[in-house]
């Protein structure tokens, strides 16, 4: 029987990439995304992907995840990757209560709520949890505090659960990527002249000079969800070019 693969935030950047890397060996995916129209674009470049939208605000949306588990993969689901999320820069003193809650919904609430209801087709497979976080929950930076402070929380809720989680064969790590070629910051509203400059302010933070690529991101995601480390767990593991150190 084929692996199942959850993942959130599917249909663009870091999670599309490991969507389509599992796609092609051969496992089944599902992908989830807010935006109809990113699905249906994924959707037509591989065929035999799984697609839902998927809004962590609607429960109803999250039922639905649930349902499809249940009657398309029989409740099998061996890996759930929360890759879901945006970004939102900003300073302290015009920072907002909706620009907060949408921070946390995203990147806390969501991923929370949805790895609960994920648990009983885990522990049914000793599964495997991945959190994509990121170094901006790690390194400290000025003007991020909502979207910092939301990524520091799901490192630890990623060390909670992996502890939580362990009795019933069920291994959690995370991911927390230093800057990558992504549109995330495009889908937040920057204009190119900001991406551009946000972008080569932190290359020149990067100790191995270079942006990631997706692909820097799918290799780790392979090396914890696709091989024989079976021992692994409650591990943050940075793919930053050394940015968290610096």
């Amino acid at each position: 029987m084929k692996n199942k693969i959850l993942i959130t935030g599917g249909s663009s950047g870091i999670g599309y990439g490991i969507a389509k890397h599992f796609l092609a060996k051969g496992w089944d995916v599902l992908i989830t995304g807010r935006n109809k129209e990113k699905l249906k674009t994924v959707k037509h470049a591989l065929p035999s992907i799984h697609t839902l939208e998927y809004d962590s605000l609607k429960e109803d949306h999250m039922q639905l995840i649930v349902t499809f588990i249940k009657s398309t993969w029989n409740g099998k689901l061996d890996v759930l990757v929360n890759s879901a999320g945006h970004v939102e820069l900003g300073k302290l003193k015009d920072i907002t209560k909706t620009s907060l809650l949408a921070m946390y919904q995203a990147h806390l609430v969501g991923p929370s709520l949805l790895t609960s209801k994920c648990l009983d087709f885990l522990a049914a497979t000793k599964g495997k949890i991945l959190n994509i976080t990121s170094s901006h929950g790690i390194k400290v930076y000025a003007d991020i505090s909502a979207y910092g402070s939301a990524k520091a929380g799901l490192n630890m809720l990623t060390k909670i659960w992996a502890l939580e989680l362990a009795p019933l064969g069920i291994k959690v790590n995370a991911i927390a990527p230093g800057p990558t070629n992504t549109d995330i910051l495009k889908s937040a509203g920057y204009d190119d002249e900001t991406i551009l400059a946000i972008n080569e302010s932190e290359k020149n933070q990067i100790p191995l000079q270079r942006r990631g690529n997706v692909e820097d991101i799918v290799a780790a995601a392979v090396l914890l969800l696709d091989s024989k480390s079976e021992w692994v767990t409650g591990v943050i593991l940075p793919i930053d070019g050394g940015i968290s150190i610096s």
